[in-house]
């Protein structure tokens, strides 16, 4: 039988079948059932059953809950990327795997959730800097764990996110993502190519370039209705690792990993079209030109199309980001503009910064490029030389007139 205690101070007694003392304390009564609720924890010791019960207490009492002392860094893992998977996108959930395989699991998998500390973020740190890997590797993994620990909080295994307390340390910057000049623009779009025309004046993004159909353009009106963007899903095991295969792209049964929260479109093989960012599809005007080209390209397209694609690859497939990064290079060269480094995505800083440049409102901008926020847009914009130079120029010719 329990040893007698205080209403409400637990109860602590020897399991004979178990060999070991139990500590036990109320915690409230099930909302559905009304039946009582209970914490116990088990000790070899009398005075181990003692400090679980005094400690659980005191956690009862402080903090209005029992912490979860069981739960590792590696079952919490698990736990949140299954929950994940309801509704990251692909691209996001691989990420995060990758993440938390190679940065969070190898330093802190072990460690109880409950009980982790500032030092243990720290150390974690330290592990990831010593493979070589720069900072901002480093404060990606921060930011998982940071996410994968606020999932901990709300499942009430913590009551306090530790990574949040301890922000890693600030590095040197290293290379950032650049925007065309203008002159470099002017010569891009001088090659007339579509593709690049409609990035530079629109700042699609290549996902949602490499998702527009024939049918999402109207070039009578003017109008691309951006409604999809082009990711890569994973592949998973459809008989549970039962055929053997190493990798689950190789499994006679594999299926694609996706969200069923997610609208998504199969094209073929691991691509497939989702909703873009924010999953607000929006509609970029044409200008004169950019309907010109985009009409050229629908006359000389005359190979297989099978998902109607305006840019694919030669035998019909969807383009891969690589291809769309490598085809700009190219597109670069052509212009005259020796940029190796240069990545779809410059086309977007691009965007921003040169409507900014060119006084247009952010509403107007934004408009266009998708971006939600001011906020949003801040880290696209850049300062261009010769434009500030201009800018410099021009208020001192006003100051010294009359």
């Amino acid at each position: 039988m329990p040893k007698s205690r205080e209403h409400g101070q637990g109860a602590l007694y020897w399991v004979e079948s178990r060999g070991m003392w139990r500590a036990v304390v109320d915690v409230g009564f099930d909302p559905a059932t009304g039946n009582r609720l209970q914490k116990a924890r088990m000790s070899k010791t009398k005075d181990g059953a003692v400090k679980k019960l005094n400690t659980m207490l005191r956690e009862r009492d402080s903090l209005g809950m029992i912490l979860d002392r069981s739960t590792r860094v590696d079952d919490l893992a698990q736990k949140w990327l299954e929950d994940i998977t309801r509704r990251a996108r692909p691209h996001t959930l691989a990420n995060y795997r990758s993440i938390v395989k190679t940065k969070i699991r190898p330093t802190l998998g072990r460690r109880l959730v409950a009980e982790l500390t500032p030092a243990d973020v720290r150390r974690m740190h330290t592990a990831i800097r010593k493979t070589g890997i720069g900072d901002s590797t480093v404060a990606g993994a921060h930011r998982t764990l940071v996410t994968m620990l606020e999932y901990a909080r709300a499942e009430r295994i913590c009551t306090e996110n530790v990574a949040m307390l301890t922000p890693p340390r600030r590095g040197r910057p290293g290379k950032a993502r650049e925007s065309l000049t203008r002159e470099e623009a002017r010569a891009l779009l001088a090659i007339e190519d579509a593709r690049w025309t409609l990035g530079l004046l629109t700042g699609l993004r290549s996902g949602e370039a490499r998702a527009l159909r024939r049918e999402d353009v109207d070039l009578t009106r003017g109008i691309a209705e951006l409604s999809w963007s082009l990711t890569d899903a994973t592949f998973v095991h459809g008989c549970g690792g039962s055929c053997g295969k190493k990798r689950a792209g190789n499994c006679p049964q594999r299926q694609i990993e996706i969200s069923d929260d997610l609208e998504w479109q199969l094209l073929q093989g691991r691509h497939v079209l989702v909703r873009p960012k924010n999953d607000t599809p929006r509609e970029v005007p044409l200008t004169k030109p950019t309907r010109m080209q985009l009409q050229r390209l629908f006359d000389s397209d005359t190979g297989p199309n099978p998902h109607g694609l305006v840019w694919h690859r030669a035998h019909g497939s969807p383009k891969t980001n690589t291809d769309d990064n490598n085809h700009l290079r190219a597109a670069l060269l052509r212009a005259g503009v020796n940029q190796a480094d240069a990545t779809t995505h410059w086309l977007r800083h691009s965007y921003v910064t040169l409507s900014e440049h060119a006084g247009i409102p952010w509403a107007a901008s934004a408009g266009v490029s998708g971006h939600g926020s001011p906020e949003a847009s801040d880290p696209y914009r850049h300062v261009l030389t010769a434009e500030g130079r201009r800018a410099v120029e021009t208020l001192a010719g006003w100051l010294e007139s009359e």
